[in-house]
């Protein structure tokens, strides 16, 4: 029902502990071992009393907000332990403006005593002011007396983020937002997780900036009523949502939506009535003034269609829908083609482009089968992808509808397995991979300046023919050319050998180039 998450009972940035040495809670008590990994904890905090009782306490002298920004670092487990490096940093921790509590799934403490934990380090707590309350556990309505209390506890002190992460067992057990969270002047930014928002007057989060929403049902009242009690709101993340066939972001202040999947009920019911089996299935997204706009995650059956965004200036593709959900193959494979069609007509005036490896074997698809792509304006393409073998013709006709393109991006990730759009023409097709193929087409980089590509193929034992026989194409096209950085992976290792850079590199060195200024570059 969630997004998986690898935190554990911990909290980061200045997090609410107890304190070893506080008079209610000594090292020997409960709530210390609760949090302690290593049974040489106390002998760690004896060591460190005898060090510091030779030294003048330099640690005592540092203002209280400095003390709190440094434990803002630590992990609980290290913000519990510095109550023996001072004096004056007992207790100070009852001062922290930033509570962060985490529970994993894989816990072996139980979720009860994860919430008594924090109904007692609430108790204790003294700020007049949150900046950050979050929580994070699995939850059910055994909670719900618990979690409210939180949330007047949040109210009160005036909670500035308030980012609330449940993981449920069905959308029944979700938890719903109480009525006086509806009205806030002090909100900046909300994230939700299987949280129900139904308010029974008009929101009022005049000071929120950034709203994210995961696992809920939408209306289409909710949204207006969103938009219209959020004057300053610039940025919506609505992630596997459900209930809703249209998006209507009817907001002079947003400027970046982002649509993460959509959540398929066996039996969805929606506020919206229509007959027509066909228009259930179009997931309409209506933003006028929203300038950057993100589609990713998996849709199901349901077909994103753009309405209204003449403002966008950054697109990203990068979403998936799975050909089991199809009624017919060959029917569903026409309907990807023409849906990602329309959708790239409406970013035709776009300055950035992204484009994810779903996408792109769907644009193969259209090259197989000679079927055209609409001219595009962009300057700046990403591809968030390994360049496939099935999505190297997806690059070639989007190069042919993108010419003025001066800074292309091959990322070398993808977010989702590889799928099989081609298994109609795959015994026809022509060499996708073979040097012959760039060869026999138009490579319209006329106006590219940079070619980035992460490097994380470049190994041995991975193909990686139809990249390089790329790259030569693009040393022999394009004559504006200025550089091709080669980037290592995330980690800054390259996974191949110095002697397989090497012959990389002689080939690469060895192709003909239009422009005598590209260079080669190895980053990383």
């Amino acid at each position: 029902m969630s997004e998986s998450s690898d935190s554990s009972v911990s909290s980061h940035s200045a997090s609410p502990v107890y304190a070893p040495s506080s008079p209610a809670y000594s090292p020997s008590s409960r709530a210390y071992h609760y949090f302690s990994d290593h049974s040489s904890d106390e002998q760690f905090i004896a060591n460190r009393r005898r060090k510091i009782d030779k030294k003048s306490d330099r640690l005592s002298a540092l203002p209280d907000s400095l003390i709190l920004h440094i434990l803002s670092f630590l992990r609980m487990k290290y913000v519990i332990r510095t109550g023996a490096l001072s004096k004056r940093w007992r207790l100070l921790w009852t001062s922290a403006q930033t509570l962060i509590f985490r529970h994993s799934a894989q816990s072996n403490r139980g979720v009860s005593e994860f919430v008594k934990f924090i109904n007692d380090t609430l108790t204790l707590c003294q700020p007049s002011k949150l900046n950050k309350f979050s929580v994070e556990f699995s939850y059910n309505k055994r909670y719900v007396n618990h979690v409210n209390k939180w949330m007047i506890v949040a109210k009160t002190k005036s909670v500035e983020v308030l980012d609330l992460y449940f993981r449920t067992r069905g959308f029944d057990e979700s938890y719903s937002l109480p009525q006086i969270m509806y009205s806030n002047v002090s909100f900046r930014e909300l994230s939700l997780c299987n949280c129900n928002l139904v308010p029974k007057e008009a929101i009022n989060w005049p000071a929120l900036r950034v709203l994210v929403i995961k696992y809920a049902k939408l209306s289409l009242d909710l949204v207006d009523a969103i938009c219209s009690g959020c004057p300053a709101l610039e940025s919506i993340k609505f992630s596997m949502c459900y209930g809703i066939r249209r998006f209507h972001i009817d907001s002079e202040s947003v400027k970046k939506l982002v649509i993460s999947g959509y959540w398929q009920p066996e039996q969805e019911d929606s506020d919206e009535d229509d007959d027509d089996d066909n228009d259930r299935k179009d997931l309409s997204i209506w933003a006028r003034n929203v300038t950057s706009l993100e589609i990713r995650g998996c849709f199901h059956k349901k077909i994103p269609v753009l309405d209204n965004v003449q403002a966008l200036v950054d697109a990203k593709l990068n979403f998936f829908r799975t050909t089991n959900d199809y009624e017919n193959r060959e029917s569903g494979f026409r309907t990807d083609q023409n849906m990602l069609k329309d959708l790239l007509v409406s970013f035709q005036h776009v300055e950035k482009l992204s484009i994810g490896s779903w996408c792109l074997q769907v644009l193969t698809v259209l090259e197989a089968t000679n079927s055209s792509c609409p001219r595009m304006r962009c300057k700046y393409l990403n591809l968030s992808t390994r360049l496939e073998e099935w999505e190297v013709p997806g690059l070639a006709i989007l190069l042919q509808s993108c010419p003025q393109v001066e800074i292309l991006n091959i990322s070398g990730k993808s977010y989702y397995e590889v799928y099989d759009l081609g298994w109609s023409f795959k015994e026809d097709s022509n060499d996708f991979i073979g040097e012959s193929y760039w060869v026999s087409r138009p490579c319209l980089v006329l106006h590219l300046k940079t070619l980035r590509i992460n490097c994380s193929w470049m190994c041995e034992n991975y193909h990686s023919e139809h990249i390089i026989s790329f790259m030569e194409a693009v040393l022999k096209n394009g004559i504006v050319l200025e550089k091709i950085i080669l980037i290592s992976s995330d980690d800054g290792r390259w996974y191949s050998s110095t002697q397989h850079r090497r012959r990389v590199t002689e080939k690469l060195l060895s192709f003909p180039r239009s422009s005598k200024d590209a260079v080669i570059l190895f980053s990383g």
